[in-house]
């Protein structure tokens, strides 16, 4: 049963952002008890939804890894696994100088966007019944709470870079982001690791660790040429150009790539941990207490800014 709706949120979800999800591959590795998706390319359309003045070139997530506790679902947290995640952008088109198989794509981007709005609205209704609904499927639901609200999720080695000619003529940059982990986890009031089986989605209490997150913007550089288009690059090929200066060298001696050489770090690699807790409905009682509450804890924080 758990199995056929797992398969189903995966289609829906995960097949908005990447292209040729093999229904039959995931059929099979759902049953096996692991999902693991390796060398996906992100569709162009993956960010449009997020309605930022930015389009993406080209994308590729390296492996994707669920786990799923079978025997002890709703005791053991579903573990999530995401390594390699690069993107490279450029500025959204204007509508006035597209091409058309911008055009094409552009017109595939509203229907997506409306496609979205039709199921928020659709979910939103499905919701309100099921709430006024007698509680038959109570334990389910709190089944599915329990296992959304203690999901343990890694995510490794992410790279997203924006190369823009035309917002400055004459001065083109790029900018990027890079992080080594983060890391995401349950814990308890004491701020331990913990499996929450009381509402851990509705007081949500979590744990975020990062891992070498850094920004870099290098001003009058020109985007990186490569001999083909992007979206054709293989596995290897992502791997090389990207994953350069995301975590610390092993060696002093190692020799950085050409394409991390003299990145401008506006943010240099930094360390820290992020606690929220959201207070459930029950435990709001009183107005003088956060309803919600984070902190964030960072180390070596160092900013540089140059005037050129």
């Amino acid at each position: 049963m758990f199995e056929a709706q797992v398969l189903d949120l995966i289609r829906k979800y995960l097949g908005e952002y990447v292209h040729d999800l093999s229904l039959e591959t995931l059929r099979i590795s759902v049953w096996q008890g692991d999902v693991v998706l390796k060398d996906l390319k992100l569709k162009a359309e993956a960010l449009n939804s997020l309605n930022l003045p930015v389009a993406v070139k080209a994308g590729f997530v390296g492996t994707i890894t669920l786990k799923f506790p079978w025997k002890s679902l709703g005791n053991e947290p579903v573990i999530v696994l995401i390594d390699r995640v690069f993107v490279i952008a450029h500025p959204a088109p204007d509508g006035r100088t597209l091409k058309e198989e911008d055009r094409e794509k552009l017109f595939e981007a509203k229907i997506q966007q409306i496609a979205v709005a039709e199921s928020a609205t659709l979910e939103a209704i499905s919701g309100s019944k099921l709430e006024s609904a007698p509680p038959g499927n109570s334990w389910l639901g709190s089944l599915v709470a329990s296992i959304i609200g203690n999901l343990k999720i890694t995510i490794s080695n992410v790279h997203v870079r924006y190369e823009d000619c035309i917002s400055n003529p004459g001065h083109p940059f790029s900018s990027g982001v890079t992080l080594a982990k983060l890391a995401a986890v349950t814990m308890d009031e004491h701020g331990n690791e913990t499996f929450d089986t009381s509402g851990a989605l509705d007081k949500l209490r979590k744990s975020l660790q990062l891992e070498r997150l850094a920004m870099y913007h290098n001003s009058d550089k020109l985007p990186w040429k490569i001999d083909k288009k992007w979206e054709d690059l293989s596995p290897k090929e992502w791997i090389e150009v990207f994953e350069d200066g995301i975590n610390e060298p092993a060696a002093e001696s190692e020799v950085v790539s050409m394409w991390a050489l003299n990145r401008n770090y506006l943010v240099s690699p930094i360390n820290g941990v992020l606690k929220y807790h959201r207070l459930g409905n029950k435990e709001r009682n009183d107005p003088d207490i956060p309803f919600e509450k984070a902190s964030l804890v960072l180390s070596d924080v160092s900013l540089t800014i140059l005037e050129v």
